[in-house]
Formats: C-alpha cells, structure tokens, sequence
C-alpha cells in the first residue's frame, strides 16, 4: 500500500492484506517513540483483542478463566508483546512468539478443528491492533511513511503466525493415531452394551486402545449435544464418545477434586450430567441415569447446568420413572375428594401433601402455607372425613406420600415445557 493512500485513510479501515510491494525500498524505520508508545497500549489492545474475538468467533466465547479463555488471552498477550519488540528491536529472538503459534495449532488439532477459527482471530487481532495503531499515530502525528512500515510488519506478522500455526496443526495431525482414537471409541461403546460384555472380552480391546488396565469403577458423563467440549483439557485416560447423537465420557474410577477440576475445565459451560460411580460392568447403568438427570435439567424438573450430580436427584428419577403410574396412583389416592370444586379440593390436596411430607402440627404446616393454623385443623378434619383409615395405614401413607411428590415433579415439568420457547 502506498504511504499517499495510507495518509489519506482516516477510518479504521485496514489495507487490503497483500497490497504490498515488498521489492520497494526499504520501509521507514520504525522510532524508539512509537514502539514505546504501543508498548504503553498493549493491556488496552490485548483486552480489545480477546473481547473482540469472542465476540465474532463463537468456538472462542467460552467462560471466563476456562481453559479457552486463558488460552486466548495467553496467546493474544504473548503475540502483540512479541510484535511490539520485534519492531523495537528486529533482533529480538522470536522463539516464545513462534513457539506459541505452534502450539495454537497443535490445540486447534486436539480440538478436532481446522485452522478456519484460528486464521479468523488472527485477522480480528490484525483489525484490532491497526485501529489503535492508526489512532496512537495521528494523537502524537507520527509520519505515515512510519505508520505504514508498522502496518507492512503487522501484516508480514501474522503471516509468520499463520504459518507456524499451520506447522503445529500439521504436526499434531501427524503425531496423532487416528486408529488409536477409533478404538478408544469402540472400546467405550463396547463397555456400554446391554448386557454386559464379559470382562475377559474386554482385555483385548482395551490393550489395543492403549486403555490398559480396565478400571475396577467407572463414572459416565453425559453431555447436551450442542455442549461445548474442551478435548485437549480431558485426562489421557478419559473415554470419549463425542461426536454420537447423545455424547458422553467414561471416566476410570471414582470422580477425585483432581477429576472434577479436569471436568470443569472441559465442560466449563456444558449442559452435563455426572453419574454414578459404579463398577466397570453397569457403566451402562451409569449412564443411563446420567442422561435421565440431564432430561430432567432440559424439561425444568432440576436446575440445569455444568456437572449437575446426579446422585443428588436419584428420588426425583425414581418418581417420574414412571409418569401414567403416577398420574393413576394420584387419582385413586384423591378419588375421594372428585366432587369437590377445584379450588376446595386444591386447597385439601395441598394441605395433604405438606402433612404426609412434614407430619408437623398445624402451626408449623400453617407457616409452610402461609394459612392460619385453625385453617390447617379445619382443612386436616376434612381430609379425615374424605379419606378415612388411609390416613393412619403406614403402607398408605408412604404410598400417599410418593404420589403427591411425584404429581408435584410432574407439575413443574409440565410448566417448565410450557415456558420453552417454541413449545
């Protein structure tokens, strides 16, 4: 680009990338001044860098401080640094800046991803980094024959960075066994058939899949399927069924804090849902109630989010196992009470279900109704007329109980699909 047209540029408008004539004279030489000045910018540009890459690069816009985010923030701080020495200095090694794109690759590669992402925030960076250049440069009226020398590096730099980046990408492509990756695949989905491959067939596979020895415990994890996946942050010997209809991860043994802070790296904003530890032989089992819990989470029934435990919903499973048995036990146990008007049998179907959950007095009942306790006493002797001996049968009780919970689940499942968009 001519240093005319760059003078002439007065919006952050970046030159077209290749309109260079690098067989001209040599650029203007770059003062101490303006590297200090963009020394003094770098904070600014890193934050404008990483705020804007996110924002156009969705792939990129994970939470803060997972590890997408520290990634991206490490590389957009090592790069601009390395630039801004680079022009203070032209003899200033490069080896943390070339060591850094390749490692981009290698990650773009563990990810699965070609370097589509990766080249796009590299010109979002470029985009960035001129505009707060060009600005620098007219408040302190820097020469254009300057500005546009830096701009000329600029571009020359991130085509070195694209370069080495690609160098990365192809290395770890080529290091990487795809066969391995295959055969981790198939052992995973082997451990998960119904019913259960015997363990000796196992030893083989699981040699072959480099997965040796077979654990004693397994824990499943299943995963939303438009769920965002670190890879590169899951432990080497985490199973991984990514890419199927419903994704999931094996991982061996129990889930220890060092475990959990693995799975929150990679799953930092994923809907999932850890199972149960189990023996390696019900990992299906696992499983199944994983995805169960993360239904439960979709329909409004539990609090969904990342990691949500399932062993802390096993009732809630249990009661909604079954959703017409629940429907039909609740209307033989509140037969009684059909010729009520529906606010009447409201009211006393409310005021059952708070006594048979808490078994408190009617003060205490009242408070969790927020109704006066005469009204609980008037509301209990008519429950007592309605559903006579069935009140003071344990058997029926406990029955009474399970049901009006389960109805009340099935409620909130019903409102929670009724508050979902398109429902």
């Amino acid at each position: 680009m001519s240093q005319t047209r760059l003078s002439q540029t007065r919006s952050p408008s970046p030159p077209p990338s290749r309109a260079l004539d690098l067989t001209g004279p040599d650029p203007a030489p770059v003062p101490a001044r303006l590297a200090d000045l963009m020394r003094a910018q770098l904070p600014e540009v890193v934050a404008d860098v990483v705020a804007e890459i996110r924002r156009t690069i969705p792939e990129y816009d994970r939470p803060e401080n997972s590890t997408y985010d520290q990634v991206l923030r490490l590389a957009a701080e090592t790069l601009t640094a390395s630039f801004v020495e680079k022009i203070a200095d032209p003899a200033a090694s490069s080896a943390e800046r070339d060591e850094t794109c390749r490692s981009l690759g290698h990650f773009e590669a563990v990810e699965g991803r070609s370097l589509d992402h990766l080249q796009a925030a590299y010109r979002t960076a470029f985009h960035v980094a001129w505009r707060h250049t060009v600005t620098v440069a007219e408040r302190e009226e820097i020469p254009s024959g300057v500005v546009a020398s830096v701009v000329e590096a600029m571009l020359l730099y991130v085509d070195d960075a694209i370069a080495l980046a690609r160098a990365g990408h192809r290395q770890a492509q080529e290091h990487a066994d795809t066969r391995r990756r295959e055969q981790r695949t198939e052992l995973l989905r082997l451990l998960l058939r119904r019913p259960p491959v015997a363990v000796g067939a196992l030893e083989e596979p699981a040699r072959a899949a480099g997965w040796w020895p077979l654990p004693v415990e397994a824990t499943m994890v299943a995963v939303h399927p438009d769920a965002p996946c670190t890879r590169s942050a899951l432990d080497s010997d985490v199973l991984t069924d990514l890419d199927a209809a419903e994704p999931c991860l094996l991982v061996p043994g129990p889930l220890t804090e060092a475990r959990r802070t693995m799975l929150r790296s990679a799953l930092a904003d994923a809907s999932s849902v850890m199972g149960l530890t189990v023996p390696l032989e019900r990992a299906a089992h696992s499983l199944r109630w994983a995805r169960r819990t993360l239904a439960l989470a979709e329909e409004g029934v539990i609090r969904d989010g990342s990691l949500v435990p399932c062993e802390e919903h096993l009732v809630t499973m249990w009661l909604l196992s079954d959703v017409p048995l629940v429907e039909e036990l609740a209307r033989r146990h509140l037969a009684p009470l059909e010729d009520l008007s529906g606010g009447a049998r409201r009211k006393l179907t409310e005021t059952l279900a708070a006594w048979v959950t808490t078994r408190g007095t009617a003060i205490e009942i009242g408070e969790r109704l927020n109704v006066h306790a005469q009204t609980v006493r008037y509301r209990l002797r008519q429950l007592e007329a309605h559903l006579g001996d069935a009140l003071e049968d344990a058997d029926a009780r406990f029955s009474l109980e399970a049901t009006l919970r389960a109805a009340t689940l099935n409620r909130r499942r019903a409102l929670g699909r009724r508050g979902t968009p398109g429902s």
